[in-house]
């Protein structure tokens, strides 16, 4: 499921204003932003993070994790994943939310030693720090303004609406073809999903989340060429480099893909002339007058029909203090047509779509950003 609000700014705009963008820019999703469970509060209450593992797909995702209790005590502990919090304070803002669900709008579930284990997911909504939840369960309102929020929200009285605005919670963003007021939301979502973990004296569990991802879109890139030269997009393509550690390699592999395809369609263009000798001079020469003008390929033209897809996943939050014994993290990028890029480093190919990096003793910290790049589905 794909959010909702009219337009996205930054990348679309910078296109537009250069007349490079073929597709519409509210067909640009920015991705929200994954994270682990609260692993301190484990560790807190004296159990350990002995393994850790990380799979990033763009359809599905995954955590691992063994816990140990080391103590000559049960331990009973709560562990808690936060969903990605949402903002709709920006109506040109359009959110990649991967689920149905609009509590549970990443599909998280869990299993403790290969068992389904039930979560307990709660959901709030918050303004300029107040938590408005209260007052948009009062009005019928759901939290994640997806479906038929437009209709519940027309479907209030007058006063409940002008009290919605007066408190903050909603605000006039033009109009409709009858000249109503159409609104928009002004908080942001938070939720989390939280399950009990008891373990005896010296056991071991393994806890598994699976989640959809939230997936970025944008249906164009500036990193293939003659953008990726542009004066006008230059701080976009370095904001690439940075965020996605791209390589000559990689920007190689967008000049292939872009090569490739104009060369297929230039070879498709192509109109195959009967050989000389088996047409009469002045049937040539009338086929000739009447055979169209090739077919001109410009360069800003996206022959390849790029797409760049995003995943980003914070690997700090909620880490554990102490180092994990060992650490795993598995990127596949879907198709081995696409492009992938980001910044970690001592990475093995283990299949034609899937990279994998192996770490002992390793402190999760940082956003880690994944870059898809390939031709659109």
């Amino acid at each position: 499921m794909s959010l909702l609000f009219p337009r996205s700014a930054g990348l679309a705009a910078a296109f537009l204003a250069l007349g490079f963008w073929g597709a519409r820019a509210e067909e640009t999703l920015q991705e929200l932003v994954h994270r682990g469970p609260e692993l301190a509060g484990l560790e807190a209450a004296g159990l350990v993070v002995e393994t850790m593992e990380l799979a990033l797909g763009p359809q599905n995702s995954a955590l691992k994790y063994r816990i140990v209790n080391p103590t000559a005590a049960p331990v009973r502990a709560t562990v808690t994943v936060p969903l990605p919090e949402i903002d709709f304070s920006d109506p040109d803002a359009a959110w990649s939310i991967p689920g149905s669900d609009p509590v549970n709008y990443v599909g998280l579930a869990a299993t403790i030693d290969q068992k389904p284990a039930s979560l307990s997911v709660s959901q709030s909504a918050v303004v300029d720090g107040k938590d408005v939840t209260a007052a948009l369960r009062r009005s019928g309102l759901p939290l994640v303004p997806v479906g038929l929020f437009h209709a519940r929200l027309a479907g209030l009285t007058a006063d409940a609406r002008a009290r919605l605005v007066k408190d903050g919670i909603i605000v006039e963003n033009g109009t409709d073809l009858a000249g109503n007021p159409i609104y928009a939301p002004r908080w942001s979502v938070r939720g989390a999903a939280s399950r009990a973990l008891e373990l005896a004296p010296g056991q071991s569990v393994q806890l598994d989340y699976r989640f959809r991802s939230s997936l970025g879109l944008a249906r164009d890139s500036v990193l293939r060429e003659p953008l990726r030269s542009s004066k006008e997009l230059a701080s976009e393509v370095e904001r690439r480099r940075a965020d996605y550690c791209l390589d000559r390699s990689f920007l190689a592999g967008v000049d292939k893909i872009v090569s490739t395809a104009a060369a297929r369609r230039a070879a498709a263009q192509e109109v195959v002339a009967p050989a000389p000798d088996a047409v009469a001079p002045e049937a040539a020469a009338t086929d000739a007058a009447k055979k169209p003008p090739m077919i001109r390929m410009f360069p800003e033209a996206n022959v390849a029909d790029l797409q760049e897809r995003r995943i980003s996943f914070d690997l700090g939050a909620g880490a554990p203090t102490a180092p994990v014994r060992q650490f795993r993290l598995v990127v596949d990028k879907g198709k081995p047509t696409r492009l992938v890029s980001f910044c970690l480093v001592d990475l093995k190919k283990i299949s034609p779509t899937a990279f994998e990096m192996r770490a002992v003793d390793f402190r999760p910290t940082g956003l880690l950003r994944v870059l898809l790049l390939g031709p659109k589905d």
